[in-house]
């Protein structure tokens, strides 16, 4: 046991850069290559873009979870917003995407310095600059912002979590291109997490947790957009 535990540990680190391996960690270049690869940018303009971290790229259900749909998975490791915004010049602009569905979460504060406050704030003015930045290279496209996911295996920033997802979700208000989906409660009751919709590393969703995340917020949010800006476009 103790033998696999250290394995996936060092596995983590390789592939997503995170945990007392994450030394190992390889670089995002190939998952980048990956990406560019599936889904070719002339052929993909105007479909629907997911873009984030590891909850994303691990749903390799995406496409047939969501066959309805025109989307592509541009989720790649452990990245973190600076990540989403090294990358944007050749995984985000080029694809010109009518919806994007943004997933950061503690990736952008678990290794930052400074007490709880410091951290959100620094959390915060990256985003806010980065969604600025974003939106003015796609002016046409509705950004849909997933809450961070409130996680068993990071549970001592829970409380972080919540406070960046209360501020997120006032960001979203001040802008009419952006949606803010809180997915809260999906995994954290007030009182328990709901373990049985992770794998074992408590911290990424198995594929009973990407359905439902998909079912009860991502599927509401995305009909809710086509509906009001008549994209029907974007369903097959």
């Amino acid at each position: 046991m103790t033998a696999a535990c250290i394995a996936g540990l060092a596995i983590t680190g390789y592939q997503i850069g995170w945990g007392p391996f994450s030394f190992l960690f390889k670089g995002f270049e190939e998952e980048v290559r990956a990406i560019e690869n599936s889904y070719p940018a002339e052929e993909r303009k105007k479909e629907i873009v997911f873009y984030g971290a590891s909850n994303f790229r691990l749903w390799k259900e995406m496409e047939n979870d969501l066959s309805a749909y025109k989307v592509q998975n541009h989720g790649f490791g452990g990245s973190t917003d600076k990540d989403l915004m090294k990358y944007a010049d050749r995984i985000l602009y080029p694809y010109d995407p009518q919806i994007v569905f943004f997933q950061t979460g503690s990736n952008d504060y678990v290794s930052l310095k400074g007490t709880d406050e410091e951290k959100v704030m620094e959390c915060m003015e990256y985003k806010k600059a980065m969604f600025t930045a974003f939106h003015e290279q796609l002016p046409d496209a509705r950004f849909v912002v997933m809450s961070g996911l409130l996680l068993p295996g990071r549970s001592q920033y829970l409380s972080m979590t919540e406070e960046i997802n209360s501020r997120l979700s006032a960001l979203c208000d001040e802008n009419d291109y952006m949606y803010f989906v809180d997915a809260s409660k999906m995994t954290y009751d007030g009182s328990s997490y709901a373990k049985e919709l992770f794998v074992s590393d408590k911290i990424h969703l198995n594929h009973e947790g990407q359905l439902k995340w998909c079912r009860e917020y991502i599927l509401p949010a995305m009909e809710k957009i086509i509906e009001e800006q008549h994209l029907d476009d974007l369903r097959k």
